[in-house]
């Protein structure tokens, strides 16, 4: 079997350099829009750290990847901020937190493991507690050297999170083109 997409070195140097436009700036707005910045934050899937940078300006945040390759090079760049290697399923820490976010992370898990995700999110925040998450919008499925992109249409994503989840904020917005990708904030209930 092939190792993990993002545990390999190369992998990473690609994405970084597919990546290396992407600011965060419209991900900050919102977030600063629909988070309180009294709250602290947990990243799931930090990447690059684009996010988190933006972030971590105004919230306490920690950041996690599965991949030891992003958290590395991250923690080697910034050793004052701390950073978890987690899987986005399990999310093995008994730390709690006020808000739980990740952007265009979530896609990569398939069906089943995305529920679990969603229900150990849940068991990490307190009651009234946030999520903040984007996904690509569509339908079907997409594979490529051996990474899942799941699309989504706000239908789903009420499905999926409804039971553990009130739903504040469901929209589509453009991040390549007109309606591809979907933002949801939710509280726990």
């Amino acid at each position: 079997m092939n190792e993990p997409f993002f545990l390999n070195e190369n992998n990473v140097k690609q994405y970084i350099d597919m990546t290396a436009d992407y600011d965060g700036q419209w991900f900050l707005t919102q977030f600063l829009k629909h988070i309180p910045q009294d709250h602290n934050a947990l990243e799931l899937g930090m990447g690059p750290g684009t996010d988190l940078d933006n972030i971590r300006q105004h919230y306490d945040v920690v950041g996690s990847d599965y991949s030891f390759v992003f958290a590395e090079r991250y923690k080697h760049r910034h050793p004052e901020v701390k950073i978890m290697i987690l899987d986005a399923i399990t999310i093995k820490t008994d730390m709690h937190f006020d808000v739980i976010y990740s952007n265009k992370v979530l896609h990569h898990l398939s069906h089943q493991d995305l529920k679990k995700s969603i229900r150990r999110q849940a068991e990490l925040l307190d009651k009234n507690a946030l999520i903040f998450h984007t996904f690509w919008s569509g339908s079907g499925t997409d594979e490529y050297q051996g990474l899942l992109f799941n699309y989504y249409n706000k239908k789903d994503i009420k499905e999926l999170f409804e039971d553990q989840f009130h739903i504040t904020h469901l929209e589509t917005y453009q991040e390549n083109k007109t309606d591809d990708s979907i933002l949801l904030v939710a509280q726990k209930k």
